[in-house]
C-alpha cells in the first residue's frame, strides 16, 4: 500500500452565474456539494441545475468515484509474532474497497480523507493484532485460516468506505524459514540415521564375529605351535633344527647359523683355555699348586673346555687320599644360649649397652632408645632388636591429583616392605590422614602380606592441633606396647606432609609443644616436616623439631609434582632406615626430597 489512491477525482467551486447547461457526470461518479461551514449534501449523486446554483449556499462541488478498488498489502511494520515470542509470520492481504453509494460519498467528503489506504491498513492491523500468539511458528496455515475467518465478512467504515473480498496469505518470515528448514533437515538426518542404524549395527556384529573367529584361530594356531615345540630342546641346535622344519627352503641359512655357532664355541673355548692356563701358570709360579692338586686342576680345565665347546663333561677322576687325612673335628660343646649376653655386652643381670642417644628432638641427629633399660622378660634375644616407630601424617585436604600421587607412594611403600621381610620386621608403620580432623588410615603394625594398603580420602579443612593431639595419645601407647614385646624402641619418627596453612593460625603451637617436649613426654617423636603447594615456610620450619628436618618444595613447582617427590621420599626413607636397622645400625639421617630445599634456606 505504498501508492496513494484518491477517490475524489474532481473538486471545483460552484458557479454563481450559469452561462450554460450544468456539467454532466459519469455513471460511476457521485456529486457532493459542501458549504463553507462544512455542511455536506448529495442530491442522490446528481449535479444541481443552473437555476439551483444561483442562490445555492454550497460553495464547492466534489466528484467521488464509486468504483471498487483492488489492492494488496504486506504487514511488514507490524509483523505477527508467533507463540514462542521469537519468530514472526509474514502476512499478505488482498482486499477490495469502495465508497458506500452517495451516502458514503457524503461521509468521505465530510471526513476530508484524500488517501483511504492508511485507513484500510489501520483497520486490518487492528483486526489481526495479537493473532500470531495463538499459533506456533510451524502452524502458518492455521493462522492463515483464522485470519481469513476474521476478515471474510464485508465491513463498512464510518468514513463511508466498504471493505470486502479480503484474502489472507501467511508464511514464516525469512529468519523463521531458516529455523524451520534446520528443523526439517535435523529430522531428515535423524530419520536417515535411524534407517542406517540397522545395517550399521549388523556390520559391527558381523565384524565382531569375524574378529572373534580370527582370534580363535590364532589362539588355536599358537596352542598347536606351543604343543609342537613342547618337546623341542631349547638350545642352539634345537632352535636351528626347528628353523629347518619351519623353513625347509632356507637350508643354506640354517647351515650358516650352525657354522657361526661352532665358530663362536671354539672362540669361547680358546679364550677360556687361555685364561685357565694363565691362572694355572700364575699359581704354579707362586708355588700354590702341589703335586696332589695336578689331577684336580686337570679335571677343572677339562670341564671348562668341555662346557665352553658344548660337549659332554668328562667323568671326574678319583681324588687320591693323602696320608693322615681325616674329617674336620667339630667343637666338643657349643656355649649354651642362655648364658650368652648381647654382642659385646655383659652377661645376665648386667645392663645392656646403649645406642647413641639424645634426650630431645633438639639434639644431634641419630637414633634414640626410648628408656634407659628394657624391662626384663623371659626369652630376651641375645642380640638387641631395634624397633622404629614411624608415623606418616599426610594432608588429605590436598587436591585429588596430589592424593593420587601420595596413595601410589603408600602402595609402593607397602609393596617394598612386603618384599623385604627383614626390613619390615624392624619397622612399625602407622598412617594418619589429616584434615579438619585426623583419622587413622593404618594403625601401627609390622607390614606383611596380610596388611591392608592404607588409602587417603580427600576431605576439607586442615587442623595441625588435631594431628598433634592424636599423636600425643597414640605414640605413648604404641611405645609401651612395642617395649612390652622386648624390642629396643627407638625415638619415634613422624613424617608430617602439609599442603597449606592450618585453619587455627598459630593455635597449634601448644599441642606441638606438648607432643615434642621430652620433659613432659618421654616418647616425644622427631618431626620431619614437608611443605608443598600453599604451605607456609615459617610454619613448616616451626613444625620440624630441628631446623634441618624441615623441607619446602620450590615455589615454582606445581603441587602434583611435589607430591610425587614426597611419595618417593617417604618410600625410600622408610625402607632405607629399615635396611640399616636390619643390619644392626640404628643411626638415622635424612636428605631432602628430590627438588626440595631446607625450610631455613627458603626464607
Amino acid at each position: 500500500m505504498t501508492e496513494p489512491v484518491s477517490l475524489i477525482v474532481n473538486q471545483t467551486p460552484v458557479p454563481r452565474m450559469a452561462v450554460g447547461p450544468t456539467k454532466a457526470t459519469q455513471p460511476h461518479l457521485a456529486v457532493v456539494y459542501a458549504t463553507a461551514s462544512g455542511e455536506v449534501e448529495c442530491f442522490e449523486g446528481r449535479p444541481m441545475k443552473p437555476s439551483q446554483q444561483v442562490f445555492s449556499k454550497f460553495r464547492t462541488r466534489y466528484e467521488v468515484d464509486l468504483r471498487p478498488q483492488q489492492r494488496s498489502a504486506v504487514l511488514g511494520r507490524n509483523p505477527l509474532v508467533s507463540r514462542d515470542g521469537v519468530h514472526a509470520f509474514e502476512v499478505k492481504v488482498d482486499f477490495a474497497f469502495r465508497v458506500d453509494s452517495w451516502e458514503g460519498a457524503k461521509n468521505l467528503v465530510r471526513s476530508g480523507i484524500s488517501n483511504p489506504l492508511p485507513l484500510v491498513h489501520n483497520y486490518l492491523t487492528s483486526l489481526f493484532h495479537g493473532a500470531g500468539q495463538r499459533f506456533a511458528i510451524e502452524d502458518s496455515f492455521g493462522l492463515q485460516h483464522y485470519l481469513n475467518q476474521r476478515c471474510g465478512q464485508q465491513v463498512t467504515l464510518a468514513q463511508g468506505l466498504i471493505i470486502f473480498g479480503c484474502q489472507v496469505t501467511v508464511q514464516p518470515d525469512e529468519k523463521s524459514k531458516a529455523y524451520l528448514e534446520s528443523l526439517i533437515d535435523a529430522g531428515r538426518r535423524e530419520t536417515l540415521g535411524q534407517a542406517e542404524h540397522v545395517p550399521t549395527m549388523g556390520n559391527v556384529l558381523r565384524e565382531g564375529q569375524i574378529s572373534a573367529k580370527k582370534q580363535e584361530q590364532e589362539m588355536d594356531a599358537a596352542a598347536r605351535q606351543a604343543e609342537a615345540l613342547q618337546h623341542v630342546s631349547i638350545d642352539s641346535e634345537g632352535l636351528i633344527r626347528q628353523y629347518m622344519n619351519t623353513h625347509p627352503e632356507d637350508a643354506a641359512g640354517a647351515f650358516d647359523m650352525l657354522h657361526k655357532l661352532e665358530e663362536a664355541r671354539f672362540a669361547t673355548a680358546e679364550l677360556q683355555n687361555q685364561r685357565a692356563l694363565a691362572l694355572f701358570q700364575a699359581m704354579a709360579d707362586k708355588n700354590l699348586v702341589q703335586a696332589g692338586d695336578l689331577e684336580v686342576m686337570r679335571q677343572l680345565l677339562t670341564d671348562v673346555v668341555g662346557r665352553a665347546t658344548g660337549g659332554a663333561q668328562l667323568p671326574a677322576a678319583t681324588t687320591p687320599q693323602l696320608p693322615g687325612a681325616r674329617p674336620w673335628d667339630a667343637p666338643a660343646q657349643l656355649p649354651a644360649a642362655s648364658t650368652a649376653g648381647p654382642a659385646g655386652g655383659a652377661g645376665p643381670g648386667q645392663s645392656h649397652p646403649q645406642t647413641p642417644r639424645y634426650g630431645s628432638p633438639g639434639q644431634g641427629p641419630g637414633s634414640t632408645v626410648v628408656g634407659d633399660h628394657l624391662p626384663p622378660y623371659a626369652g630376651r634375644p641375645a642380640v638387641p632388636t631395634y624397633a622404629a616407630l614411624i608415623y606418616l601424617v599426610l594432608d588429605e585436604s590436598l587436591e585429588r591429583a596430589c592424593l593420587e600421587e601420595l596413595n601410589r607412594g603408600l602402595s609402593d611403600l607397602h609393596a617394598a616392605l612386603c618384599g623385604a621381610p627383614e626390613v619390615s620386621a624392624a619397622v612399625r608403620l602407622s598412617v594418619l590422614g589429616m584434615a579438619a580432623t585426623t583419622e587413622p588410615r593404618l594403625q601401627l603394625e609390622t607390614v606383611t602380606q596380610g596388611t591392608r594398603t592404607p588409602i587417603l580420602t580427600g576431605r576439607p579443612g586442615l587442623s595441625y592441633s588435631a594431628a598433634f593431639q592424636l599423636l600425643r595419645t597414640v605414640v605413648g601407647q604404641d611405645v609401651a606396647v612395642v617395649k612390652g614385646e622386648g624390642a629396643q624402641v627407638l625415638r619415634p619418627i613422624v613424617y608430617f606432609v602439609t599442603g597449606g596453612p592450618p585453619e587455627e593460625g598459630n593455635g597449634w603451637r601448644d599441642a606441638h609443644h606438648t607432643l615434642t617436649d621430652t620433659g613432659g613426654n618421654p616418647a616425644a617423636p622427631n618431626l620431619i616436616a614437608l611443605g608443598l603447594g600453599r604451605a607456609d615456610t615459617l610454619t613448616v620450619r616451626a613444625v620440624a623439631t630441628r631446623p634441618e628436618l624441615g623441607f619446602m618444595a620450590p615455589p615454582n613447582q606445581d603441587a602434583v609434582s611435589a607430591a610425587h617427590s614426597c611419595a618417593a621420599f617417604l618410600r625410600d626413607s622408610v625402607v632405607g632406615y629399615g635396611r640399616r636397622l636390619a643390619s644392626g645400625d640404628p643411626q638415622f639421617s635424612v636428605n631432602p626430597p628430590d627438588g626440595f630445599r631446607r625450610a631455613e634456606d627458603a626464607f
